[in-house]
């Protein structure tokens, strides 16, 4: 938004330059981004919040600078001389869409001469950014700019019937817009009509076919109150951001619409040498309702720790334009002026207050808090799983709560319940999955360059029918790339199927988790045959991980192998945590033995453990995979392992005589439960 300086001062007297204006009603809230020349002008750049519509003109930034100064605002002059025609009988309005359009007043103004605008007029409009186009037009763009309220004008001699309807549109009609372009209006968009066909998209822009042009002689001027969500949704639909929807769509002043109504046509008078039609037709479909807000004098020090004077907070809101129904000892009692939408409630009345008094008055000091604080459930085992995925180079991605149907079945995740307004069209249902996130954060770190990626999120999922829907709490991870260091060979070391491996075991271990399976699947959506697992902790799946489908490889566009998983933390979490006891270091050392073994490639490596921690031998304390080896020299089915087993005792160094028997055992169950082949 911008704002002129000179133009400013005409509503309120005030010694600040502009750059000294600038930093006060940054102050106040009113972000000033920056001060620009401009001739013998200065032009302020507003970045405003959507919640002060009555902050977008000249006039409302000049209540604010009032207050500011310790004056008052002077409002433009909108003093009419009417001629003794009247426009009864000359322009009929109808409201058949009151819920949409509360308000619509109309003047007529006979004898006009379209021309260039003077020059006052080109420079004010220039200073603003907009370009002039002729003399009526740029009056209502100037009001625009001046009192914040857009108006349309139309040459009243192209409308039919003498008479405006707003009312939706009937099936199949169109309109030309002012920018050449044939719209195909939806039912819910709010029209301008004739008597007979649409002429301006309400709200947001006139047709082509009334618009003002060199032979226009008669002007019917438009001012009106439209109801904000429609004419977002219309000027979303039709891709027209316009500075009439800008306003509108944050909340236009309903008590506003006669007085820039007046204003204007005594502007175009003026400059287009027009003669007013006497009378003006004002309907109210929907009258606004007044609200009083009940301050509490001592809520102002409660929620602002600041003291201010009673007398201190009535003169500002009082300078903003509030009224004074009740003043007690303590206690007021105001109703908001029609132009701030946005003050509603006590809360409002203080803020107000405050940031006119100033936010730099509030002191910097921590809440106070008089009961006893706690973790969640669980939250100290889920700072153990960051902790310990960040110590293996994990970084933490948030990604959003909505998924696309098309990337949940990707990944073989139910498709969830739509989304009634969702931000991105393209993913309109709520997530049952953190995978499609993770992959997308993935493929966002591919874009910008960055090959290696190792990241984890804690998510919430959604199950269930909007009537019983039922939240899940999830870790997923995901690893790709080449990270520091070489393999055992010297060569590069690449992420793999056993990087995400040791990262989710490296969780399990520092958790204590009890009962960990670690298995093929049967099934597998949206990863790579061979290359995916199953989780289950004390028989109970509890999630899947391995290297991604060519499918979603090629929907994200990887051009290296991208491994994620995602794990339901509900498991993990509600374990009790146990605490190991402490060991000693052993005294006395190992004896390692190695066995390599040809077994069906259906033998995962957690049945084998499994079988020979079933043995029960007490000096076996570890077993470990060394190498798999598959390859044209290996029959088909068929894969070679290579074990290696730990054999300690706590009170004596073993001996190979004591040490053999233990081993036999273990090759024999290999051999006769799994069908090993020793080698």
């Amino acid at each position: 938004m911008k704002i002129s300086y000179n133009w400013l001062r005409e509503y309120v007297q005030t010694d600040l330059s502009a750059k000294d204006l600038a930093e006060r009603l940054t102050r106040v809230g009113l972000a000033v981004d920056a001060v620009h020349p401009h001739d013998d002008d200065f032009v302020l750049d507003f970045d405003l919040t959507t919640n002060r519509p009555d902050a977008l003109s000249h006039f409302g930034m000049a209540r604010e600078a009032a207050v500011i100064a310790g004056t008052k605002a002077f409002a433009p002059d909108a003093a009419l001389v009417d001629l003794n025609d009247h426009i009864n009988g000359l322009v009929q309005i109808v409201i058949e869409a009151g819920a949409l359009c509360h308000r619509y007043a109309g003047r007529l103004i006979r004898g006009v001469k379209i021309g260039p605008s003077p020059e006052w007029l080109v420079k004010r409009l220039e200073a603003v950014g907009q370009r002039s186009i002729n003399n009526v037009v740029d009056v209502t763009n100037f009001v625009l700019q001046e009192l914040g309220h857009p108006l349309h004008a139309f040459d009243y001699d192209t409308l039919k019937g003498r008479k405006i309807v707003v009312r939706l549109p009937k099936p199949g009609e169109t309109l030309t817009t002012l920018d050449g372009v044939e719209r195909k209006l939806a039912p819910d968009m709010l029209m301008i009509c004739d008597a007979e066909r649409p002429v301006a998209v309400a709200g947001v822009m006139g047709g082509a076919e009334t618009e003002i042009s060199e032979s226009s002689v008669n002007v019917f001027l438009e001012s009106a109150w439209f109801a904000p969500t429609s004419v977002r949704q219309t000027a979303r639909a039709l891709d027209l951001h316009t500075e009439a929807a800008k306003r509108f769509e944050r909340g236009a002043d309903f008590e506003a619409v006669r007085f820039a109504l007046d204003r204007c046509a005594k502007l175009i008078a003026e400059v287009a040498g027009g003669e007013i039609v006497s009378g003006v037709v004002d309907v109210i479909a929907t009258p606004r309702e007044s609200k009083r807000i009940g301050l509490r004098h001592e809520r102002i020090l409660q929620l602002t720790a600041v003291e201010v004077p009673q007398s201190t907070a009535s003169e500002i809101l009082s300078g903003l334009g509030c009224e004074l129904v009740v003043e007690e000892d303590g206690f007021s009692e105001w109703v908001a002026p029609s132009w701030r939408v946005d003050v509603n409630i006590e809360e409002d009345l203080v803020e107000e207050v405050i940031r006119h008094v100033g936010y730099d008055a509030i002191p910097a000091t921590l809440p106070t808090w008089g009961g006893a604080g706690e973790y969640l459930a669980g939250e100290n085992r889920r700072r153990a799983i960051r902790q310990t995925l960040v110590g293996s180079g994990f970084y933490e991605a948030i990604s959003f709560s909505w998924a696309s149907a098309t990337g949940l079945a990707l990944v073989g995740a139910p498709e969830g319940i739509p989304i009634q307004n969702p931000i991105d069209q393209g993913e309109d249902r709520i997530r049952t999955s953190l995978l499609p996130g993770i992959l997308r954060a993935v493929a966002n770190n591919f874009r910008f360059g960055t090959t290696d990626v190792r990241l984890f999120e804690f998510g919430n999922v959604f199950e269930g029918d909007p009537e019983s829907l039922r939240e899940r709490e999830r870790l997923a991870v995901a690893v790709a790339g080449t990270p520091d260091g070489d393999d055992w060979r010297g060569g590069a070391r690449r992420e793999s199927f056993h990087t995400l491996k040791g990262a989710l075991e490296a969780v399990f271990n520092e958790l204590k988790v009890r009962g960990v399976e670690i298995d093929a699947p049967g099934d597998a959506i949206g990863f790579f045959p061979g290359q995916v697992a199953d989780v289950r902790v004390e028989g109970r799946f509890i999630g899947r991980f391995g290297r991604v489908s060519a499918e979603i490889a090629d929907e994200f566009r990887f051009k290296q192998p991208v491994y994620v998983g995602e794990l339901d933390l509900a498991p993990l979490l509600e374990q009790v945590q146990t605490f190991e006891p402490y060991r000693p270091l052993p005294e006395f050392p190992a004896v390692e033995r190695d066995i390599s073994a040809m077994l069906d490639t259906a033998v995962t490596f957690g049945t084998i453990r499994a079988r020979i921690e079933a043995l029960a031998i007490p000096e076996l304390t570890e077993i470990r995979l060394r190498e798999v080896f598959t390859g044209k020299q290996i029959a088909e089915g068929k894969r070679a392992l290579t074990l290696n087993l730990c054999y300690r005792a706590a009170d004596r160094t073993l001996t190979d005589e004591e040490v053999a028997p233990r081993h036999a055992r273990v090759l024999e169950t290999l051999a006769t439960e799994l069908g090993a082949v020793i080698r």
